[in-house]
């Protein structure tokens, strides 16, 4: 979770309202000799520069938890507006949120036009929801659920993923199909090899059957 981190780092205050923006400008008053009146100047705040860069850092450490297909859902121009919308976001609805997500993951089965990495892509989706609300799946569990939703074109690699030792983690996945992808084509024929195999033998067969007339003495 993000909240330990940011108390370690003494960047929590800024999310809980303790530590306020400053004023962007201070007044400093100068003057040439005791006697000439003060002149007053209005010059930066320089904690004013240090308190947006501090709250910009913190914002996108939040940002960061979140998938970007969420981003609409939660807006705030400083780390603690955002932090409330989340909280407005997912709090009164994490019950619901998580039945919803857990059955999406549960459920989850390739699309017929749908690409492998996309087909990853959405389960980490699910599971990453899951994970923003505190209710994350074992590892283990997803890649088991997504190998299953696999389409049957699959078929031949899901063996190979369920039976590897050490188990497959998730962010294998990709990275082994892959592998498989590029070895069964390195060890497949070339199709135009396999034509001119399957043309050569027969015409092989085609010339054994051809007998020439015995020479007449």
């Amino acid at each position: 979770m993000i909240q330990p981190f940011l108390l370690t780092n003494g960047l929590f205050p800024y999310i809980d309202g303790t530590i306020v923006c400053p004023y962007n400008t201070v007044t400093v008053s100068s003057s040439s000799s005791d006697k000439e009146p003060a002149l007053l100047t209005q010059q930066p705040n320089l904690e004013y520069l240090s308190w947006i860069s501090n709250d910009a850092h913190v914002r996108m450490l939040l940002l960061s938890t979140i998938y970007e297909a969420y981003f609409k859902h939660v807006q705030g121009d400083t780390s603690r507006e955002l932090w409330l919308s989340l909280e407005r976001a997912y709090a009164p609805h994490t019950s619901t949120r998580e039945y919803t997500l857990k059955t999406q993951l549960l459920k989850i089965q390739m699309k017929p036009e749908e690409t492998f990495i996309a087909y990853l892509t959405r389960a980490q989706e699910y599971s990453d929801a899951l994970a923003n609300i505190g209710e994350p799946m074992k590892e283990k569990d997803i890649v088991m659920l997504v190998i299953s939703g696999l389409r049957e074109e699959y078929n031949y690699l899901k063996p190979t993923l369920i039976t590897r030792h050490p188990p497959v983690v998730f962010l294998e996945l990709h990275g082994l199909h892959a592998d498989h992808e590029y070895m069964t084509k390195k060890t497949d024929p070339e199709p135009t090899v396999l034509a001119v195999q399957a043309f050569t033998a027969t015409s092989s067969r085609g010339s054994s059957t051809v007998s020439l007339p015995s020479e007449t003495v």
